[in-house]
C-alpha cells in the first residue's frame, strides 16, 4: 500500500494510544472509529438499554484515556479482538457495581449518533444470537469494511475511484455477462475486460483482508485460523455470501 498508515498495525495503534500526547489521542481516535460498534452491539445484546450501552462504550474509551488502560497491553499475548472485548467486559462489571446517579460530565470519545447507532443495532440483530456471537459477527464485518477501505483508498490515490465503485458490488458475488457489460460501458471497457478486472480486484481483496487480520493478531500469527473463524461466524449467521470471500 502506498499510504504509510497501512504499515501501522491495529495492535500498534493500541500501543501508540498509551499516554496523553497528541499522537496517543490520534491513535485512540482511530481505534474508536474502527471498533466502537462491535463493542456497542455486545452491550446491547447483553441486555443493556441503548442509553446505558452508549454510556458504557463512551465511558470505556474515556477510562482508557484517563487511566491509561492500555499501558499494560502486550500484542504478543493474544488477539486484539479478544483483548478489547475482555477489557470492555471488565469495565462493564466495574460500572454495574456503581451507582449511576452522576454522569461523567458529558465526556465523549466516540463520535456517533445514538439514534443512528440504535437503528444500526436493530437492523443487525439476529434472534437467538448471544452477545459474544454478535460481537464476533460485527467484528468480522468491521474487518471486512476495513479491508475494503484499504482498496478504496488505494484506488482513489491512483485516480481509479470510479472504476472501484463499479467493481465493488462484485467483490463477493459473480455477476452475469449482462451486468458486466452494463457496468463496463461507462468505463470504456467491454464485459470481458471488466470480468478480468473483477477477478483481479478479488485477489487484491484477499490480500487486503489477510493484511487487516494480521494486524489484529499477536505478531501476525494465526492469520489463517482467524480468517476461518470469521468466515464461520458469518456463515453461521447466513452472511457468508456477502461477507469474507474465500479463494475462487
Amino acid at each position: 500500500m502506498s499510504d504509510p498508515q497501512f504499515r501501522l498495525t491495529r495492535w500498534s495503534l493500541v500501543l501508540r494510544a498509551r499516554g496523553d500526547g497528541d499522537e496517543a489521542h490520534r491513535a485512540m481516535g482511530e481505534l474508536c472509529e474502527a471498533y466502537w460498534f462491535p463493542l456497542y452491539a455486545w452491550c446491547r445484546r447483553s441486555g443493556l438499554a441503548a442509553a446505558e450501552a452508549e454510556d458504557l462504550v463512551q465511558g470505556f474509551f474515556l477510562r482508557v484515556i484517563e487511566k491509561d488502560l492500555f499501558a499494560a497491553a502486550d500484542a504478543s499475548r493474544g488477539k486484539l479482538r479478544t483483548f478489547l472485548l475482555t477489557a470492555l467486559q471488565r469495565h462493564v462489571r466495574d460500572e454495574q457495581g456503581k451507582a449511576r446517579a452522576e454522569r461523567r460530565g458529558g465526556g465523549r470519545v466516540v463520535s456517533f449518533d445514538a439514534v443512528e447507532a440504535e437503528a444500526w443495532y436493530a437492523g443487525e440483530s439476529i434472534d437467538g444470537e448471544s452477545a459474544d456471537q454478535m460481537f464476533d459477527r460485527q467484528w468480522a464485518l468491521t474487518v471486512l469494511d476495513q479491508a475494503i477501505g484499504r482498496l478504496e483508498q488505494e484506488a482513489a490515490g491512483r485516480g481509479k475511484g470510479e472504476a472501484f465503485g463499479a467493481l465493488r458490488p462484485f467483490l463477493t458475488r459473480e455477476g452475469s455477462a449482462a451486468e458486466y457489460e452494463r457496468c463496463a460501458t461507462p468505463l470504456g471497457m467491454n464485459g470481458g475486460s471488466f470480468k478480468v478486472a473483477v477477478h483481479r480486484l478479488r485477489a487484491k481483496f484477499r490480500d487486503a483482508l489477510r493484511a487487516e487480520v494480521a494486524e489484529t493478531q499477536p505478531d501476525g500469527e494465526g492469520v489463517d485460523a482467524e480468517i476461518r473463524h470469521l468466515m464461520n461466524v458469518l456463515g453461521a449467521s447466513g452472511l457468508a455470501d456477502s461477507g469474507l470471500p474465500g479463494d475462487r
